[in-house]
C-alpha cells in the first residue's frame, strides 16, 4: 500500500548500506523483501506513518552501496516505525546480511516534484507552516 505523498510528509531518514562484496549487495537485493522488509512489515509502517521508502544502487561510487529514504507524515510517525523496526526488522537484517550502515535524518523544508507538465514547491516557513 502506498500512501500519497501530501505537503504533510516532513521528517525523513537517508540511510547507506555498504556491502563489502558484490555478491553480498546483489543478495540484499534479490532476498529484502522476503527476509527483512516483507509485505506484513511495510503494512505495518504504513499504518504507523510511514508514506513512502525508496531504495537505490548507488552507481557513481567505486563500492557496494545502497541508499535508503524513507518518508514520514510526522515525528511522531517516525518515533513509532522506528520502534517497529528496532524490535521486528533489525533482528531479521543482522542475521541475514553483514553491511554497514550510517543515518541521516532531517525535516524536510523544501520539496521540488514535477507533476505532469508543472512544478509543484512546497516550502516550510520560519514558523514551520508549509506552504504549497
Amino acid at each position: 500500500m502506498v500512501k500519497p505523498i501530501t505537503k504533510e510528509t516532513l521528517f525523513m531518514n537517508c540511510m547507506d548500506l555498504d556491502f563489502a562484496t558484490k555478491v553480498e549487495l546483489e543478495h540484499w537485493m534479490a532476498t529484502f523483501e522476503e527476509k527483512v522488509w516483507t509485505e506484513d512489515i511495510m503494512k505495518e509502517l504504513s499504518k504507523a506513518g510511514l508514506v513512502r521508502r525508496t531504495v537505490a544502487q548507488v552507481w557513481n561510487k567505486q563500492n557496494h552501496r545502497l541508499t535508503s529514504t524513507f518518508e514520514y507524515e510526522d515525528e511522531n510517525a517516525y518515533k513509532a516505525c522506528q520502534k517497529i523496526i528496532e524490535e521486528k526488522v533489525m533482528p531479521k537484517a543482522l542475521a541475514s546480511y553483514t553491511i554497514k550502515s550510517r543515518n541521516n535524518r532531517g525535516v524536510i523544508f523544501y520539496d521540488y516534484r514535477s507533476w505532469f507538465s508543472y512544478p509543484v514547491f512546497l516550502n516550510k516557513t520560519s514558523k514551520g507552516e508549509i506552504n504549497g
